[in-house]
């Protein structure tokens, strides 16, 4: 057993001490923060749980040990400079008479607090009160710049603890990336990306990938300086500023005209949102789950495909599909007929292909393993996909999931054309 777990619960010595309070208020983020913001008030206050009863008589020398740590913390140099205090009271022992006894340690604040658990913690939080003060500082300098677009009057607490609430993000930033959020702040107001992507906003000194990877922190500064709404809205809606695109789907002509219509290429990438608005050129659309599945298709009449959305079938609300003729192809397990429900449910017209028990029962033996089944039964299905949703999940053919990569190229090509017509 160790020294430390062998000394008696009572008499914390002047380390012990050190080590309550770093675990208790400075590693403990939050404890930290809310001493910084003064949601906890100071002074804190910790007992040094001095003996009781006969308890010093039971061992004395670490009675003695525990007087004598914090006789020689009072008596050192550095003691008044740490501005803390140990309050002394008088205690009666049988046997060792009268005792002067430490009982209470008192911190008065944020900067004693930090002095008194030493050097790093000392630096840390000069570290901390520099970097706050510039941005303090800065800020007035460029805010006293901005003439059009008023700021809240009365913003100074409230970036304060904004400011506590990243001080991870503000630790790890260069002096550059202090610089960059000063003069960005001013310059932003409502409504000035008039809808174009965050990359175009115009803003001077400031690239705008900056503004990308510190979205948050910048959002909830303008918050706090210029207009709340702008947390509330998000950021990007705030400026009227479109966001990067975003899950990118495949686009594959499957005939000459289709490719001709799109400029020749054959390939494209689209994201969902530029799907919804943007009408592709054929009679034909084939949603297809995977990539994969779409490239090995080709010479299909008036058709182009759409792949790798995976779950990601929001785009086929888009009004344009209601005059084509739409079929969706994916993997036949619980996912895939999950999905096949999420697509009718946005267009009811929707047609799927090599998604029945028929290809099951053909294919059987080329099945596999799912992973994780869907347990809630999806709500768009019709009464034989239902069943079929059923028998997959209850194992009934062994194996739970039939990949549209394992189908046979020439299966696949008939029911494609059948269906193009």
């Amino acid at each position: 057993m160790s020294e430390k777990n062998s000394r008696p619960a009572w008499g914390l010595l002047q380390q012990d001490a050190v080590e309550l309070l770093r675990a208790k208020y400075w590693n403990n983020t939050k404890a930290l923060k809310s001493l910084l913001t003064g949601n906890t008030e100071f002074p804190i206050q910790i007992s040094l749980k001095p003996p009781k009863g006969n308890a010093a008589l039971n061992n004395i020398s670490h009675f003695q040990d525990f007087v004598d740590s914090w006789k020689s913390f009072c008596e050192q140099a550095e003691y008044e400079s740490i501005q803390v205090n140990v309050r002394w009271e008088t205690v009666i022992f049988r046997s060792i008479s009268e005792q002067q006894v430490p009982t209470y340690l008192t911190i008065p604040d944020i900067s004693s607090l930090a002095r008194m658990l030493g050097d790093a913690e000392e630096q840390q939080l000069r570290d901390w009160q520099s970097r706050i003060l510039y941005i303090f500082d800065s800020l007035s300098i460029e805010l006293a710049k901005r003439t059009v677009h008023p700021i809240r009057s009365t913003y100074e607490r409230e970036l304060f603890s904004t400011l506590i609430a990243n001080l991870e993000i503000l630790s790890g930033f260069s002096k550059l990336e202090l610089e960059l959020l000063v003069k960005l702040i001013p310059q932003l107001h409502k409504g000035m990306g008039r809808g174009s992507y965050l990359r175009a906003l115009p803003v001077i000194f400031v690239d705008t990938k900056f503004i990308e990877k510190n979205l948050k922190l910048i959002e909830s500064v303008t918050a706090a300086i210029i207009d709340c709404s702008a947390k509330e809205m998000g950021l990007l809606s705030w400026l009227d500023c479109r966001d990067k695109p975003k899950d990118w789907l495949l686009v594959k002509p499957l005939c000459k005209n289709a490719a001709d219509a799109l400029g020749g290429l054959p390939l494209l990438r689209m994201s969902s949102e530029t799907l919804l608005d943007f009408e592709l050129p054929a009679k034909n659309i084939l949603v297809i789950e995977n990539e994969q599945s779409c490239l090995s298709l080709d010479n299909i009449p008036d058709s182009i495909a759409v792949s790798g959305g995976g779950k990601n079938v929001s785009w086929m609300r888009a009004n344009w599909l209601a005059n084509k003729r739409v079929a969706y192809w994916g993997d036949i397990d619980s996912e895939g007929l999950a999905i096949l429900s999420d697509v009718r449910s946005k267009l009811s017209t929707v047609i799927p292909l090599m998604m029945d028990a028929e290809t099951v029962e053909a294919y059987r033996d080329r099945m596999v393993d799912e992973p994780e089944s869907v347990i809630r039964e999806p709500v768009a299905l019709t009464e034989n996909e239902l069943m079929l949703f059923r028998m997959l999940r209850n194992g009934d053919y062994g194996n739970a999931r039939l990949e549209q990569e394992r189908l046979p190229m020439d299966f696949v090509y008939e029911k494609v054309r059948m269906w193009a017509g």
